[in-house]
Parts: C-alpha cells; sequence; structure tokens
C-alpha cells in the first residue's frame, strides 16, 4: 500500500548509502519482510541512519550492551541493524540473528492463541474460566485483615472471565517485586511458576491464591497471561507450545523462535546485563542467566519465548496487516481490531503506573494510545504495544503503516534506572516520517 505524494517526497531527498548493516533496498538472505527503499513509503534514510547512530550512542554510554532494530513500513523492510555486542565480555558483536528472552512480548501471542480458539468457537470471551479450569470456580478476594493482620476472604461475587484474564481485570497477583505492601504481598510474592510441580497443580495452587479486588473491578497486572496459555493447551486439547508452534511459527516462518534453543544455538542468545549501584552495565550471574537449552519446568504463556528481531516483526506485521500475512490469515480483521481496542476505563492504566501511563489503555493483551498528548514519548492514537521487562520493545502504528522492533538485554538495575529504550525507539522511528 501506497501513499499520496511518496513519489514526490522520494525525488526531492538523495539516497544515502550507509556503512550500517541493511540500508540498501536489495533483499538480504533472511530477510523478515520485502525490502523497499524508505523514500519510496515515506521514511527519510537518513534520518533512519540517524536512528542507528542514536542507538549505537547509547551503548557507549552504557544504556545498553548492544541492540536489534528493524523498521518497516506498508510491509515493506526499509531499515535494519544491529549495533553494539550480544555479549561483551566474550567480544560477540550484536546481529540480527541474535536471541531475545522477549518475556512479556510473550503475551500478545498467547493472547492471539486465544482468540484464534475463540474464533473457531472453542471458547467465547465471557465465559467463566472455571468452565475450563475447574480450580477457579473457588476463587476468592480479599475484603480486609484481622486483628493480626492476615487478610480476610470472601467467595468472588461473579467469577473470573477468559476476557478478564487477557485485560489484566481479573483480580489475580504477580510474584515476587511486584507487590511489597498490601496484605497479599506475601502470598503473592511466595508463589513461582518453577519447580517440580506438573502444569496442572501449578494453576491449582494458583487459582487457590485470594485475589486483590472483585474480577472486573480494577486493573493489574498479572499472572493471568500464564493461566490463559494454561487455558489454550486445555480447550484445544494440545500442549500450549505445540499449539504455537502449529499455528504460528511454523505458517508465520518465525524459526527462531521457542521456550528454549538448541544446544548448537546456545551461543546466540543475548546475554542479560544489569546496571550496578554506580550505573555501570554487568552481567546478570546466576542460574537464570544461562541459556535454556531444554524445555522449562512451566511453559510460561507470560513471559517464556526467546525470539529474533526478524521473528518477531513477521508477528507484529500479521496483526498490522489486520490478522493476514503471506497469504495466510491467522485472525479475522475484526478480531484484531477488539484486541486492539480499549477494553478497560480509560484512567486505568494512569492510575496503575502514574501520569505518564494516562493516555495508554489496554485491549486484549496489548496496550493501545488512546490519547497521544498524554504520553512521553512519540505516538499516534491507536498504536499498540506491549514490551519486555529485559527492554525488548516493539510497536504497531495502524495509521502509518509502520512496524518496529528494538530488542536489547537489560535488567533493571541496583541503581533503580529504568530502560529508556521503549520512549528512545517511538522517537527515534517517528523522527524518520517525512509523511504521517
Amino acid at each position: 500500500m501506497s501513499r499520496p505524494g511518496h513519489n514526490r517526497a522520494a525525488s526531492l531527498l538523495p539516497i544515502i548509502t550507509m556503512t550500517l548493516v541493511g540500508h540498501t533496498a536489495a533483499a538480504a538472505p533472511g530477510d523478515p519482510l520485502p525490502r523497499a527503499k524508505p523514500e519510496s513509503v515515506g521514511m527519510s534514510s537518513a534520518r533512519l541512519a540517524a536512528m542507528g547512530e542514536f542507538f549505537s550512542r547509547e551503548t557507549e554510554r552504557d544504556a545498553a550492551a548492544g541492540y536489534a532494530i528493524l523498521v518497516a513500513r506498508d510491509g515493506k523492510l526499509i531499515y535494519s541493524t544491529a549495533v553494539g555486542m550480544q555479549d561483551r565480555e566474550r567480544a560477540i558483536p550484536m546481529s540480527l540473528d541474535t536471541r531475545f528472552r522477549i518475556f512479556s512480548m510473550t503475551k500478545p501471542v498467547t493472547s492471539v492463541a486465544v482468540l484464534m480458539l475463540y474464533e473457531e468457537g472453542k471458547l467465547q470471551l465471557d465465559d467463566p474460566v472455571s468452565r475450563y479450569l475447574p480450580a477457579f470456580a473457588q476463587s476468592r478476594v480479599v475484603v480486609g485483615v484481622d486483628d493480626a493482620g492476615k487478610p480476610r476472604t470472601e467467595p468472588v461475587k461473579r467469577p473470573i472471565t477468559v476476557r478478564q484474564l487477557l485485560t489484566h481485570t481479573s483480580g489475580l497477583g504477580y510474584g515476587p517485586g511486584y507487590d511489597t505492601t498490601s496484605p497479599l504481598a506475601a502470598e503473592w510474592g511466595a508463589f513461582s511458576l518453577y519447580g517440580p510441580q506438573t502444569a496442572d497443580e501449578k494453576i491449582r495452587r494458583l487459582a487457590a491464591l485470594p485475589l486483590y479486588f472483585e474480577p472486573g473491578s480494577n486493573w493489574r497486572y498479572s499472572y493471568a497471561t500464564d493461566v490463559l496459555g494454561h487455558l489454550v493447551e486445555v480447550v484445544s486439547g494440545m500442549p500450549f507450545a505445540q499449539f504455537l508452534q502449529k499455528r504460528l511459527f511454523d505458517p508465520l516462518g518465525m524459526t527462531r523462535t521457542g521456550f528454549f534453543v538448541s544446544e548448537a544455538d546456545a551461543g546466540r542468545v543475548a546475554t542479560i546485563y544489569r546496571r550496578n549501584a554506580a550505573g555501570k552495565l554487568e552481567p546478570l550471574r546466576g542460574p537464570f542467566a544461562a541459556p535454556p537449552t531444554a524445555p522449562p519446568p512451566f511453559i510460561s504463556g507470560g513471559g517464556g519465548l526467546l525470539s529474533t528481531a526478524g521473528d518477531y516483526l513477521r508477528f507484529a506485521q500479521m496483526l498490522a496487516d489486520k490478522g493476514r500475512f503471506e497469504g495466510r490469515q491467522y485472525l479475522s480483521p475484526v478480531t484484531v481490531e477488539l484486541m486492539t481496542s480499549q477494553q478497560v476505563p480509560d484512567t486505568a492504566m494512569g492510575k496503575a503506573y502514574g501520569d505518564t501511563w494516562r493516555g495508554l489503555g489496554f485491549g486484549l493483551g496489548v496496550s493501545p494510545v488512546i490519547d497521544f498528548r498524554h504520553v512521553p514519548q512519540a505516538n499516534r492514537d491507536g498504536d499498540y504495544t506491549w514490551p519486555g521487562v529485559m527492554d525488548t520493545n516493539w510497536m504497531v502504528s495502524p495509521s502509518t503503516g509502520i512496524v518496529a522492533i528494538v530488542l536489547a538485554q537489560v535488567a533493571r538495575g541496583a541503581d533503580g534506572q529504568a530502560n529508556r529504550t521503549y520512549q528512545d525507539m517511538h522517537n527515534q522511528v517517528y523522527q524518520a516520517v517525512l509523511e504521517p
């Protein structure tokens, strides 16, 4: 799809040859999308190159060890580069083939899987989750504390629904670090999806924990999408990882995406860094930091996937193209619109995270921009995303046709400084636009 005037814009701007990876219009082996010159789709070659230079400087100031960057417009790849290092200590450069732990970028993938089953009539969004996972039939909600400070609970008035899991309005909580002050902090902080128990046992233990609020009455980020991953397994009759492989990864050509990597690919997994108290990057240590070369004890629909920039671009482009990719329809355009539209009260995100989130909403697994005037980064209303905690980022802009991926691998460190790449990605992509 082209837009009026793009040829005129192309004639006014020179095509500048860059030294960074992938700035020519010729397709390279392994490109996730067909290539086009930026000016042919209303973007600036020079300004996209400046984006790469910006992130290269970010590595020099220790914001991240390296970045993998892809920008597409109208279904065409117009910019790709990798800057910095995948592993500084072993002197491995960052590449577009680097595997990243994408953490919560897993959630939109799981949400698509649920919506595929919804389209097939195998579940309805407002079905009680207990219809498929009976442990949730006994859900209880906190209503206060007793004289000893212990939570007092009572049965919920309304059951948790599939839609409430998709929108994080179920009342479920998250694990260590997400709550340190409420009466439920100890119980939810002690819960883990890892360990020797089966997935069924873990979900039963999770379902037995008290809810923070009556289902549907508030918004709280939670293990909800992990429950949805198990729901996909139960409803489809197929292991969750197998469902994703068969229904999404294989047909989308996401050949480097999964819940673990082979021994041969372990050296392609980006090192996780953290900032120390002085603000300097250092490798994250411990078993968690090792590349996963075997299936994990729990297949996490909320945060378990590893992927590459190119693989995730294909997934994001499918959503941008209203559920269709390379001639195959994965979701109806109507369902994609439902998924990416506001589903919670307009005040929910600001209430949860503060004023900088006032312009953001939440749909069925992604966060759409509902008022671009109240977000700290460049955005347009209707843009959507949901990033990963280790600094993995993506965006789809329906109004401009832009899809972008910027992946790094940095945990919030001892200095408490948040990763800035989410804002930088949007700002750097939009500064390169010639025709909005």
